[in-house]
């Protein structure tokens, strides 16, 4: 029976439709794919016992999670990519990384957590559909994150397209705040990857030269998601920056109304003070009806102010 640590094995048969790896005599063979569990210490005496070079078994099991191409030998190389994180419980943008290894023998993958890209070329391949050789096999991995990738994005794009206004409830500004840090923190691992990509593309390996269109597309997808993602991030710049217009102009208006207030209210304060003051000779103090003469001077005086701020246009 196969390794415990070998996830998913498919052996491409070319002119036949690929067939489940169940036994060692099928790994010792050509032409597979095997997806391993890269925690096992098991998984490292495995490639070791293939031959690989140091190197390649270091650069595989390295804690080192950047998106990179490596090209081996003309014919080999060696990736390291990242997918959305689509587990129960698990936020889509902690990405989860896959390392690739092809030769023209066998495609190696490994990866720690589970990752939806690679269950769904194995369901393919469990139905007798998908990819038939190494190389397709490769553009269609490549094809599964572009797509997961995407159906995270989708989402985003929504929410941004509904906050086409100038209200904004304090829930929204806090989500688009999130929003805001997601797409940073797929950016963050998404522009390596477009380079690796770039550089598989660049380097023209023998094996994919009947496949130039594929990768090409893939690469141009990839492109198009990492341009997308700028321009919601450009959007979200956009956004916070209306939103500070807009409390900058609450702020200035309330600021406006309450030096208009005070300026209204200057004079009166300053009288109030004046009469308020407990000496002799102050006016009307031995007039009964003093008091209210005051009040109507102070009210004149606030009408005044009034009329004056509102031909001003103050008011």
């Amino acid at each position: 029976m196969k390794h415990d640590f070998i996830i998913e094995g498919w052996q491409m048969n070319h002119n036949d439709r690929p067939n489940a790896v169940t036994s060692e005599q099928q790994l010792a063979e050509q032409n597979y794919w095997v997806h391993c569990d890269r925690s096992s210490a098991e998984f490292e005496h495995w490639l070791k016992s293939l031959g690989f070079d140091e190197s390649i078994i270091e650069s595989l099991l390295a804690t080192d999670t950047r998106p990179r191409f490596q090209q081996i030998d003309k014919n080999s190389f060696f990736l390291i990519l990242r997918g959305v994180n689509l587990n129960a419980g698990k936020e889509p943008y902690d990405m989860l990384t896959v390392r690739l290894l092809y030769t023209p023998e066998r495609v190696v993958t490994c990866s720690i957590q589970r990752l939806r890209a690679i269950e769904a070329v194995a369901s393919q391949l469990k139905k007798n559909k998908g990819p038939d050789t190494l190389e397709s096999l490769v553009i269609e991995l490549l094809s599964q994150l572009n797509a997961k990738i995407e159906s995270v994005i989708e989402p985003i794009e929504q929410f941004i397209n509904a906050q086409d206004n100038d209200a904004f409830s304090s829930d929204a500004i806090a989500e688009i705040s999130v929003k805001h840090r997601k797409l940073l923190r797929l950016n963050r691992f998404l522009k390596p990857q477009l380079y690796a990509l770039s550089a598989l593309s660049k380097n023209n390996v023998a094996a994919f030269n009947d496949y130039h269109v594929e990768l090409a597309t893939e690469l141009d997808t990839l492109s198009r998601i990492v341009d997308t993602i700028d321009f919601y991030i450009a959007q979200i710049d956009v956004i916070n920056n209306r939103i500070a217009q807009i409390n900058s102009e609450v702020m200035n208006r309330n600021t406006y109304m309450l030096s208009i207030i005070a300026g209204i209210f200057l004079p009166l304060g300053f009288l109030t003070g004046l009469f308020g003051i407990n000496v002799g000779g102050m006016p009307g103090v031995d007039n009964p009806n003093a008091f209210y003469w005051f009040c109507g001077v102070l009210t004149g005086i606030g009408v005044v102010a009034l009329v004056m701020f509102r031909r001003w246009k103050f008011l």
